[in-house]
């Protein structure tokens, strides 16, 4: 691959004093031996542990990590959605500091980004990769959140959720001054701002594993990802009513009306 390929690499942090020295290392091992011309965007949320320290140190030994830090949390989302706006690499791409998937895959997502605005990782789609290894729930969440995705929003693309993402920099300013989310379901709105807003989005297999110290219950997950995907297809939904182009649906179904209907009381009821 092209010795002077340019990525930004975006890491959300918070209370990862664990993983981030880990992490730290194996992406600037990546780069380095890929030759890229690179830098790493460590976007910190407010950790209450030694993440920021641990940052700092490396910083002092690598030219190429950046240190963006908040005192009070925004939320993964926010925290991204800050560093976006920092990197100046051509391509521009965000990964979880626990390494479930290896700054490695990002090969495959540069090799589609030429053709595309948006490339995104999926566990879903498999191609010639083995299956993904992990629990029996999660299997099983995964693959509802997909179908739910793609009936809501009429987009095929099978997983939203996947936390691994790269983006030309030439779309960052029109796709994320329209991002509002910033809990779980934030993966899902860049994929239908995205759509929106006409980009052209690939998806791709990638190798992921299962991290089991994970930090977030799993019905607590599933309760705020099903709220806020449904905050942001009423948003879509207002909008389209207004006759602007900016929902991808072409005609609202009997089941899409009742849905908007609900919400629309809900919403008046709070």
């Amino acid at each position: 691959m092209n010795s002077k390929l340019e990525i930004s690499i975006i890491i959300p942090a918070y209370n990862e004093e664990k993983r981030i020295q880990k992490c730290l290392k194996r992406t600037v091992e990546y780069c380095t031996q890929k030759q890229y011309d690179f830098e790493i965007i460590i976007t910190e949320d407010g950790s209450t542990d030694n993440t920021v320290e641990i940052v700092k140190d490396f910083q002092q030994k690598y030219d190429k990590i950046k240190l963006i830090s908040f005192k009070e949390r925004l939320g993964k989302g926010g925290a991204i959605t800050r560093a976006m706006f920092t990197a100046t690499k051509k391509n521009v791409g965000f990964m979880d500091a626990d390494l479930a998937t290896d700054p490695s895959e990002f090969e495959k997502l540069l090799d589609e980004i030429v053709n595309n605005d948006i490339v995104i990782g999926s566990r879903l789609i498999r191609g010639t990769l083995p299956p993904i290894k992990r629990p029996f729930y999660r299997t099983v969440f995964s693959h509802l959140y997909s179908k739910f995705f793609r009936m809501l929003f009429r987009i095929q693309i099978y997983d939203p959720q996947c936390g691994f993402k790269l983006f030309q920099q030439e779309v960052i300013p029109k796709l994320f001054n329209e991002i509002h989310t910033t809990r779980f379901a934030y993966d899902s709105e860049i994929i239908v701002k995205a759509c929106s807003l006409g980009l052209k989005i690939k998806e791709v297999p990638i190798n992921w594993d299962h991290q089991v110290a994970s930090k977030i219950r799993v019905i607590t997950q599933i309760k705020e990802m099903g709220s806020d995907l449904l905050s942001i297809w009423y948003e879509f939904h207002s909008l389209w009513l207004q006759n602007k182009k900016v929902y991808p649906q072409k005609k609202a179904s009997l089941k899409g009306r009742l849905l908007f209907r609900f919400l629309s009381l809900y919403k008046k009821s709070q």
